[in-house]
């Protein structure tokens, strides 16, 4: 009986053994992969932290490296190591900063922890343009938390930016029309003209643009002109009225005339307003699936 319990002991021993010994290598592993990593970050070996971190690319930005210091590791289940690390880096001016980082480490085809899946402090989200906007509309949420997580819902916030403001454009081009226009040669090659603008959208509008094609009798475009229908914001539901001179245009017969809207003003629309609920990209998702 006593010659059993030994060996029940002894197989548990050995059992255990077993377990930290691969628990250990798989450890010493991820903390290796993790020094590789921010060494290649450091030299600006943007191959080798692709070939570390697959999806480093979608962070579009992160934080510099001179040094780490490796806090702990953690196994959270057979096939993900958490890797805490302390970084350090002093800039052009002398400042030092440092910053607790983690990279989540997995298995590659060798079963070895050599493949970093995810990353969370290794870039700063608040400083991208789309950052306060994915929230705002709803794609940002507070589950996202992870550096890989936060990146994919910024690239689908930026999508959906994108469509409010061709969306925005479409409005504008449809409804701010030129109701009525003319002109006429001047003496010397110039000419001089005025016209309507009429806002109907629902925005105040600035820097409304005009551009008058100037064309020969067979519609050959022989110069253009441009300037601003009003150098304050076009009111919605109000028309003001504007006039042109241009200099030289030729032997020019017939003319043309359209409105051009400031396409970084549109997008500072969207990405500022104030007025969203938080299901805007919801609502998107569920009418382009």
């Amino acid at each position: 009986m006593k010659t059993q319990r030994c060996n029940i002991f002894f197989v548990i021993g050995i059992f255990v053994l077993m377990i930290w010994s691969c628990t250990s290598k798989n450890l010493s592993e991820s903390r290796e992969t993790a020094q590789i990593f921010f060494d290649a970050l450091k030299e600006g070996n943007t191959n080798l932290m692709l070939e570390k971190y697959e999806k480093v690319g979608i962070l579009k930005s992160y934080f510099k490296s001179d040094s780490i210091q490796i806090l702990n590791s953690s196994e959270i289940h057979d096939s993900l190591i958490k890797v805490t690390v302390k970084n350090f880096y002093t800039n052009g001016f002398g400042k030092l900063s440092n910053k607790e980082m983690a990279l989540f480490i997995s298995t590659d085809s060798t079963q070895s922890f050599d493949r970093i899946i995810d990353s969370r402090g290794l870039t700063d989200y608040a400083e991208n343009e789309f950052y306060d906007f994915a929230k705002k509309v709803g794609c940002l949420k507070e589950v996202d938390t992870s550096d890989v997580e936060i990146g994919l819902k910024l690239l689908h916030a930026e999508v959906f930016a994108h469509e409010l403001q061709m969306k925005t454009l479409l409005n504008f081009a449809e409804n701010v029309s030129v109701l009525d226009w003319s002109w006429k040669s001047e003496y010397g090659g110039s000419a001089s003209g005025k016209g309507i603008v009429q806002n109907n959208t629902n925005f105040n509008i600035p820097n409304v643009k005009y551009i008058v094609k100037y064309m020969d009798n067979k519609g050959n475009v022989l110069t253009t002109d441009d300037g601003y229908v009003s150098y304050n914001k076009l009111e919605f539901g109000e028309s003001t009225a504007f006039t042109f001179y241009t200099s030289y245009i030729g032997n020019a017969s017939k003319a043309s005339i359209t409105l051009d809207f400031d396409e970084e003003m549109i997008k500072k629309y969207v990405l500022d307003n104030k007025e969203y609920d938080g299901d805007e990209y919801d609502n998107f998702k569920n009418l382009t699936e």
